[in-house]
């Protein structure tokens, strides 16, 4: 499960397009939207999670992610942060946690029925500590199809669908999903809501992990963003609950 965790707490990116008249997907969403960000320009967000395990292990994870827009359809983003396990038995550990490399290119503009189209890699950097049982010391890939369609002025949904490559030994890919609506309260509020899972490819139901949030955020500026949210365990195998806050600020040099 704490894989999961890596894969979701960091590299939500596209907070720009709510300034273009485009609904997006970004903190405090683990689903990527098919957007961009905007050539030249960067974004940053900080965000600070915590959570608690079935067997009442806790995790607290500040975290860092530094995007910026290659091109007009294309962006690179880089991010890592820390991690405090407090485990019910046992020492405590802390230490960095695993990088991510990410790599977004979208293919097609929503027109129509049409949704727009987008395609990520992620590269998992092994940078967390295996013998204090930060991270599994291994690198991983994934791959991620990103759809996204405006229902209307008020109702976005992004859909998406990936296959992670396991580094670890013994240790099956992974088939990632994910499905986040975004409704749009106000100019400054909206309101966000997913659904994430996985498949271990195990042939076993009862571990695949799966999840609910449900969160907000607020425009402070038009390039300050804070958000919340809390995601609950759907499966035995997820986390009972997560607890996410972070800030976005956007830049350019």
């Amino acid at each position: 499960m704490k894989k999961l965790l890596s894969y979701l707490g960091v590299f939500i990116l596209s907070i720009k397009i709510l300034f273009f008249h485009h609904a997006f997907a970004a903190r405090p969403l683990a689903t990527d939207d098919a957007w961009t960000v905007e050539k030249g320009q960067f974004q940053l967000e900080l965000g600070f999670d915590t959570t608690r395990q079935d067997n009442h292990d806790r995790e607290l994870n500040p975290s860092v992610t530094l995007s910026y827009g290659l091109l007009e359809r294309m962006d690179f983003g880089i991010g890592s942060g820390y991690l405090f396990l407090h485990p019910k038995e046992g020492k405590s550990e802390n230490g960095l946690s695993d990088t991510e490399v990410k790599l977004k290119y979208r293919w097609m503009d929503e027109k129509d029925w049409i949704p727009a189209l987008a395609t990520s890699g992620i590269l998992k950097i092994p940078a967390a500590s295996r013998s204090k049982g930060l991270g599994s010391g291994q690198t991983d890939f994934r791959i991620n199809a990103i759809a996204t369609k405006n229902l209307s002025k008020r109702l976005v949904l992004h859909l998406n669908l990936g296959y992670t490559f396991i580094g670890e030994d013994k240790v099956d890919n992974e088939l990632n999903y994910s499905l986040g609506a975004q409704f749009i309260l106000t100019d400054k509020w909206t309101l966000v809501g997913e659904i994430v899972g996985v498949n271990n490819m195990n042939g076993r139901k009862g571990d695949d992990p799966s999840s609910g949030l449900l969160g907000a955020y607020y425009l402070i500026t038009d390039k300050i963003i804070w958000d919340a949210g809390v995601e609950i365990g759907v499966s035995k195998t997820a986390p009972d609950f997560r607890l996410t806050t972070g800030l976005t600020f956007l830049f350019k040099p």
